[in-house]
């Protein structure tokens, strides 16, 4: 779990940062945030055994659902640039399997 976490992780906070345009503060703090989540996740019954990559799409889903809320919500009523725009209007799902993608070429 923990060499899935840490292979993911660059690959996380460039989509927090490109995709999401969180700051790098917010950024830093929601990968603390999804790492406690993670290993919760991990630690379940059963978990353990799945196929690393479900939990890989688990783990690029949460992160995607994370960003994007955190967006959603601080652009609420505001206009978004055009590229960050695009990204909340992607579901989340999506941008994750192409980010599990992403990190399995790089493997």
């Amino acid at each position: 779990m923990d060499d899935l976490l840490k292979r993911a992780m660059p690959v996380i906070h460039s989509a927090f940062q490109s995709y999401y345009r969180l700051t790098e503060k917010e950024a830093l703090e929601a990968e603390g945030e999804l790492s406690l989540w993670f290993h919760r996740y991990a630690r379940r019954s059963g978990i353990a055994q799945a196929p690393v990559r479900s939990l890989t799409l688990s783990l690029f889903l949460a992160a995607c659902q994370y960003g994007r809320s955190l967006q959603i919500w601080k652009y609420e009523g505001r206009e978004a640039d055009e590229n960050l725009a695009r990204a909340l209007s992607r579901e989340p799902g999506d941008l994750a399997s192409e980010l599990a993608e992403r990190l399995e070429r790089s493997s």
